[in-house]
This record gives structure tokens, sequence and C-alpha cells, in this order.
């Protein structure tokens, strides 16, 4: 992966992860097992610099945070460019119990919205769907740019 040190757009970039990797970690948890997935418009993640620079932007952020143990993860394809990170440091086990528990519950939040959107036809959106995490994102990155 090239060397994206000194560009602008990845310290702008880090700078917008860092809080929204923050707040992917689970409460009680310690800092412990957050992920960020983002699927961005293959011509979005090209104004911000490409999905390597993306992607060397989340391991930066995800250090920052402490994440020694990551992954990164990303691609352009012909609808999305998708970009993620996921802290794969071994959980501590005072924490065990509440990261476990915070990704049950988003799994159960999740089933909940599938099955009420299959019967009554009305899309929701899931917090921390790819489609929240997108629009959480460029908000973060617009105040940013004002800020």
């Amino acid at each position: 992966m090239p060397s994206f040190a000194g560009d602008p757009r990845h310290e702008r970039l880090v700078a917008v992860l860092v809080p929204l990797l923050r707040r992917s970690c689970p409460p009680g948890g310690g800092g412990f097992g957050g992920s960020y997935e983002l699927r961005l418009g293959v011509d979005e993640a090209e104004e911000l610099g490409g999905v390597d620079l993306i992607r060397s932007a989340l391991r930066k952020a995800g250090r920052s945070l402490g994440w020694s143990r990551l992954q990164t993860f990303g691609g352009s394809f012909p609808q999305a460019a998708v970009a993620g990170v996921v802290d794969r440091r071994e959980i501590p086990e005072e924490f065990a119990a509440a990261v476990e528990e915070y990704q049950m519950e988003r799994g159960r939040a999740a089933a909940e919205v599938v099955g009420q959107t299959l019967l009554d036809g009305k899309p929701r959106a899931v917090p921390g769907s790819v489609f929240v995490v997108a629009q959480e994102f460029r908000a973060a990155y617009a105040e940013g740019a004002a800020g």
C-alpha cells in the first residue's frame, strides 16, 4: 500500500474517523470490539482519495485508539466502494460480556427491523447499518470541512 504520510486528505479522514471508530466500540467494552465499515459510491470514494487512502486512514485512526491488532479491508466494485476496519485484539475477560451483549443486541435489532419491513413493506434504517454509517460519515466529514 502506498504511503499517504503528509497527504492532507489522509489527515482529514483520520481526524473524522477517530470519533466514529470510538463510537463503534460497545458501551462498557473498555474500547474493545469496535468495527467500522464504510460503503460509498465509487466516485465519492475517489473524491476522498480512493479506497487505499481510506483504508490507510482507517488503519491510522484505529491504531490511535490502541487497536494494536486490527484488520482492514476494502475494494471498489461496480456499485460501491467499501472500506472497513475491525479491532482484532483479544477482549479482556472483564469486558467480554459487555462486548458480546452489544453484538447480540445489534443482531436482534437488525432482525427486528427486517421483520417489521417484511410485515409492512416500509424500509427502515438500522442503527449501525451501512446506510446509517455512510450518512454519519458524510455529516462528520462535511462538519470537518466547515470547522
